[in-house]
């Protein structure tokens, strides 16, 4: 069966305080101002002054942060 939609990985921010993640997501690291994921092909760290999770699933993490620092996306090396 086709699929009607393709199914990938997404970043959503609003007003860079909230922050959406769809697909499925490994934390590798977590603390009250920091985030590192597994996402997709790539890793992802989310640093800020306050962070909190809204919302987790395995195929969804929403955080809420307060003056985000530092946003980084780095692809996984392939092996």
């Amino acid at each position: 069966m086709k699929q009607l939609f393709p199914l990938h990985a997404s970043i959503m921010i609003n007003n860079f305080s909230d922050i959406i993640l769809d697909y499925e997501i490994t934390l590798l690291k977590l603390n009250e101002n920091s985030v590192l994921c597994s996402y997709d092909h790539y890793l992802l760290e989310i640093n800020a002054d306050s962070l909190q999770i809204k919302s987790l699933s395995s195929e969804r993490l929403h955080l809420t942060v307060e003056k985000l620092n530092f946003f980084n996306i780095t692809r996984k090396d392939r092996t």
